[in-house]
């Protein structure tokens, strides 16, 4: 979404700028006559060949114009936005300063300066620029509009959204306002009226793929995933070189579980812009599902390697390292950013190394802050009992006390919509992902709530129905996951069969809130006694020294039609069976969406 707001696009960037040469007469001796008679001729070549789109014969008439001591505004102007265009930042902004300081009330000189600080990340100063364009020129959309892009780059979002509404307001068909309003509002959860923004701008220009490309990413959000790729699709048919659209294509369809289309859709992203770093985190988050980790790893350290502050590659990174327990390598990306997630894998590190007092420095600098995290949550349950200390956390004490056990009757559910359900699990339709912790069975991919047929929306309904009586039922908890329960979240489904011999090992859902579990096939055990195929709970992380304490596990037997919901920090595997029938479980997560 770049939004600069200029009407014409420049063309013929294959030149050098330092290469070019004059063929055109200098005027001789101080006759003002002929040098106004020189000026104007080179002004109007100039802006002729540059409104041609004649980029190299303009840039030498504006080259030339300077080096005879000339000045006019819209010369140093046009001509910083070739250098732009050229790759040639610091000529350009040179070009702009100059134009400034000989014409210090030319508001297009501050809003392009404004422009190009931006795009090299400058946003402080681009900011009072713009703000200088519009002191000029009160009446300016594209300057409200850059402000407006400025401002969401700097995480200022209603400020943003009010600017962008006022180029509107100054334009009411400015297309790229109504399709930067709708990103601006995606990013405050705002998503319907992001969608209508979206649709206002394709209404006005519907051959802007940009604006399909904006729409794709709003349906995404708001869980339209069919609709979404075809925005995206729409998007690449008007530009079929339109690197986002491929790269958000590529998010859509992982989300809908086609891992190998999502990949081919990605690789066309970074053929076509070899160096946007989020297509290479996309990548590699893609091949993390397909189990190829080291080109996962590969792909996001290009990403890295392009933007070193790209937090989905630095998790990702300390994410893998961390499970194949290089913890120390771990720590070392994760160090990097400041988000929630990577501040809890941090300290997760540390309690995998046993580093006590690094441990407790790190926890008590994130709690003052007060976090409330689900992987936090379980790392502080399990330290408590291996350091014997009682730390408070702000997620859930004790969640062992705070798992729902209910089962989803006939008829909240048909058994009719329960065997489609298994039937469409066995199509061979359906695509599944790599996941380690999985003995003997599979897991589907993607998000089975994204796919619209009836017997899966049915089941979303009653399990929401039994979302809000577990919230009502921890009401007085007192616990921050139920105090501080997300506003905006989105709900997240898979399926996992398992076959004789099959189980899951210790894990939680750090990145959740809460997470559920409803039983479609359990196979027969052979006695009450029998805890074959059981869910078991514990306060005990996978990959954390226990130093032989108790971690108070629970074992519950269960049967189809069971449901299950508890804290996503709890940590939870399955028992191994010898049934030849398979378990078949149908998984969820309620999991926070941050602005």
């Amino acid at each position: 979404m770049k939004g600069s707001g200029k009407e014409k696009k420049l063309n013929n960037k294959s030149w050098d700028i330092n290469k070019l040469t004059y063929t055109i007469p200098i005027p001789i001796g101080d006759n003002k006559k002929t040098t106004q008679t020189f000026k104007g001729e080179l002004i109007t070549k100039a802006l002729d060949c540059h409104a041609q789109g004649k980029i190299l014969e303009a840039s030498k008439y504006y080259q030339l114009f300077i080096d005879n001591g000339l000045t006019d505004p819209r010369i140093f102007s046009n001509y910083g936005t070739i250098c732009q265009q050229a790759g040639k930042i610091k000529q350009a902004i040179s070009l702009y300063k100059r134009s400034i300081n000989l014409f210090p009330k030319s508001p297009e000189a501050h809003l392009n300066l404004g422009n190009i600080l931006r795009e090299i990340g400058n946003l402080s100063e681009a900011e009072i620029s713009m703000r200088k364009a519009i002191e000029l020129k009160p009446s300016s959309a594209n300057a409200y509009l850059n402000l407006g892009n400025i401002l969401r780059d700097l995480g200022r979002l209603p400020e943003a959204e009010l600017s962008t509404r006022k180029a509107i307001g100054i334009k009411p068909d400015f297309v790229m306002a109504h399709s930067n309003l709708g990103i601006i509002l995606k990013d405050l959860r705002k998503l319907s009226e992001a969608e209508l923004a979206a649709r206002k701008a394709i209404e006005l220009n519907p051959k802007l793929a940009m604006s399909h490309s904006n729409l794709g990413t709003i349906l995404q959000d708001l869980g339209k995933l069919q609709e979404a790729e075809k925005s995206q699709r729409q998007a690449i048919q008007l530009n079929p070189k339109f690197a986002m659209a491929y790269s958000n294509l590529g998010g859509i369809l992982k989300e809908l579980g086609e891992l190998k289309q999502a990949e081919i859709s990605i690789l066309k992203a970074i053929e076509l812009q070899p160096k946007f770093a989020k297509s290479h985190a996309g990548l590699g988050s893609v091949l993390k599902d397909l189990g190829k980790l080291k080109e996962a790893k590969d792909s996001f350290i290009r990403a890295l390697n392009l933007d070193p502050s790209l937090e989905s590659a630095i998790f990702n990174l300390g994410e893998i390292n961390y499970y194949e327990k290089n913890y120390e390598l771990s720590i070392k990306y994760l160090k990097i950013s400041k988000s929630d997630r990577c501040k809890a894998l941090h300290i997760g590190s540390l309690l995998c190394l046993d580093q006590e007092e690094e441990f407790h420095k790190e926890y008590n600098s994130i709690s003052d802050k007060g976090k409330c995290n689900a992987e936090i949550g379980g790392i502080i349950e399990h330290a408590n009992i291996i350091y014997e200390t009682k730390n408070n956390s702000l997620f859930c004490n004790k969640a062992i006390d705070y798992i729902l056990f209910d089962k989803i009757s006939k008829e909240a559910f048909s058994n009719e919509n329960l065997n489609q359900l298994i039937s469409y699990l066995h199509s061979g339709v359906i695509a599944i992902r790599s996941q380690s912790i999985l003995h003997a069975g599979f897991q589907t991919s993607g998000n089975l709530f994204a796919l619209k047929y009836p017997f899966i929306q049915s089941l979303k309904k009653s399990l929401e129905e039994k979302i809000n009586l577990y919230k009502l039922k921890f009401a007085d908890s007192k616990q921050g996951f139920i105090n501080n329960w997300p506003q905006n979240y989105e709900l997240r489904a898979w399926i996992i069969s398992m076959k004789k011999g099959g189980f899951l090992k210790q894990h939680n859902h750090g990145y959740g809130w809460i997470t559920g579990s409803f039983y479609l096939q359990v196979p027969k055990r052979k006695s009450a006694e029998d805890f074959s195929g059981a869910i078991s709970f514990s306060y005990a992380g996978p990959y954390y020294p226990n130093k032989e304490k108790n971690f108070n596990q629970i074992v519950r037997n269960l049967e189809t039609r069971d449901l299950c919901i508890f804290p996503s920090s709890l940590f939870h595997n399955t028992i191994p069976f010898e049934s030849e029938e398979d378990r078949i479980c149908f998984v969820f997560d309620l999991a926070p969406i941050f602005n």
